[in-house]
């Protein structure tokens, strides 16, 4: 890969990691575009460490770079997209690093492709200071294939899922769906173990459980199971709300999960399924897209 400038909008957290950790490598010359650049001296200090250029303005941030990456805060991503359309062009590739949503990152496409440049919808999948510029991205929209091949070719991590801007995002937000869902539960759960003096325990039981299945055969395990069960599971969780009232603790997850139960009660998926329990979990999240069209 012929070498290529790398141009930052917005020289924050982000954006100063991964040029961190290119500097000293054989990476491109870096140019950088921050409007509080004026304001301190921090953004100034971060810049001399890593030899990064701060340009006066978005217009020559663009004009320099070849690769320009949006890296300021989700709810500024479509604004900035449309202050910077005027002068993008063609050969140019629009990242968007930001962690908007998918409706905004497909907005923000149609700005990008209509200016004739690529737009790569970028999802940061860890947290950037400990990886820096190894920090893994997906990347979906019309210039992720280039973008991929441009940035790997610097020593950056990054994976191709595929040319539909937002798909990246989406797999980042339903991820977090799952982790910050995982953080409700465990604080719940260990609450109301710690309370009743048996957290050790419940611990090193719940511990076994995922040491010894595969995220997938959890899947398939609980989801397919209860497809054919929540009744039961309802009854369940409904003494499991009682206890945790009657310990003056909040059931904000168990309530959700008993709604949950019963939406899939509501769906008779029990019947669609005549009562036998699927091998693949996906069969379960088929039907009931199936249903609800």
């Amino acid at each position: 890969m012929d070498t290529f400038i790398l141009g930052f909008i917005g020289f924050g957290e982000a954006s100063y990691s991964m040029a961190k950790g290119l500097h000293g490598t054989s990476h491109p010359s870096i140019v950088a575009y921050d409007v509080m650049a004026g304001v301190g001296t921090t953004i100034k200090e971060r810049a001399k460490e890593c030899q990064v250029r701060l340009l006066p303005t978005l217009a020559s941030l663009i004009e320099a770079s070849d690769v320009i990456v949006c890296a300021t805060s989700a709810k500024y991503a479509l604004s900035i997209a449309q202050e910077a359309a005027p002068f993008l062009s063609k050969g140019k590739i629009y990242a968007d690093l930001n962690s908007a949503s998918p409706k905004i990152k497909r907005e923000i496409a149609e700005i990008v492709d209509g200016s004739g440049a690529l737009f790569s919808d970028c999802a940061v999948m860890e947290i950037v200071p400990p990886h820096k510029h190894r920090v893994p991205i997906a990347v979906s929209g019309s210039g992720a294939r280039l973008c991929l091949e441009m940035l790997n070719s610097i020593g950056m991590n990054v994976t191709y899922i595929n040319d539909q801007a937002g798909s990246s995002s989406a797999m980042k937000m339903f991820r977090s769906v799952f982790m910050k869902g995982l953080t409700s539960l465990l604080v719940e759960t260990f609450l109301a173990a710690q309370k009743m003096g048996v957290c050790e325990q419940v611990l090193g039981s719940v511990s076994i459980t995922l040491e010894q299945n595969s995220v997938e055969q959890l899947a398939n395990l609980l989801i397919n199971r209860t497809a054919v069960g929540y009744e039961r599971r309802i009854s369940e969780m409904e003494d499991v709300v009682s206890t945790l009232e009657d310990l003056d603790i909040d059931a904000f997850a168990s309530l959700a999960t008993i709604e949950r139960f019963k939406w899939m009660q509501s769906l008779e998926l029990k019947e669609h399924l005549h009562g036998v329990v699927p091998k693949d979990f996906r069969e379960v999240l088929d039907l009931v897209l199936e249903i609800s069209k």
